[in-house]
């Protein structure tokens, strides 16, 4: 019965939740936390997304987009539009995206993850003005390569 409670469903949702009140938090002397934070809750997700798909993704997406939006930007607009077309493309695609051997797997999410930030730094200009530099996210690049492994290691753990 205990392993029912504890099911991977609820551990993904308790990381999801954990990371995204830290990288809302504004931690101003230690900025680099939050955007760990914000790289790890997008990498989460997608995992989530990838591996554990339901349409109670779609609740769970609408929810964090439009969060993310309000506590981030303080405008309905890019987190909220880019979470929902990864859905949207992500069930296009998830029958071929089954196919593909674990090493192809773990570069589509890695893959999914940059263009996912990419994305809505895009639609934050677009729609709120708000520059993106370079630097900027060259620093998500860098973030991105060294949590990404140990990221898919706690992963696939809490999957087994």
């Amino acid at each position: 019965m205990f392993s029912k409670v504890l099911s991977p469903f609820l551990y993904f949702n308790i990381i999801l939740l954990f990371s995204f009140s830290v990288s809302v938090n504004s931690f101003v002397e230690i900025q680099i936390v939050n955007i760990v934070f914000y790289i790890f809750f997008h990498l989460t997700f997608i995992y989530y997304l990838f591996y554990h798909y339901h349409y109670s993704i779609f609740c769970i997406g609408f929810v964090y987009g439009l969060l993310l939006d309000i506590f981030l930007l303080n405008s309905i607009s890019a987190h909220l539009l880019s979470i929902i077309i990864l859905i949207l493309i992500f069930i296009l695609m998830k029958k071929y995206l089954f196919l593909l051997s674990p090493f192809r797997i773990s570069l589509t999410i890695y893959f999914t993850l940059i263009i996912t930030l990419f994305s809505e730094a895009f639609f934050v200009f677009l729609f709120n003005n708000i520059n993106f530099t370079i630097s900027k996210f060259a620093n998500y690049l860098i973030i991105s390569i060294i949590i990404f492994i140990p990221s898919i290691f706690i992963f696939n753990k809490i999957d087994k």
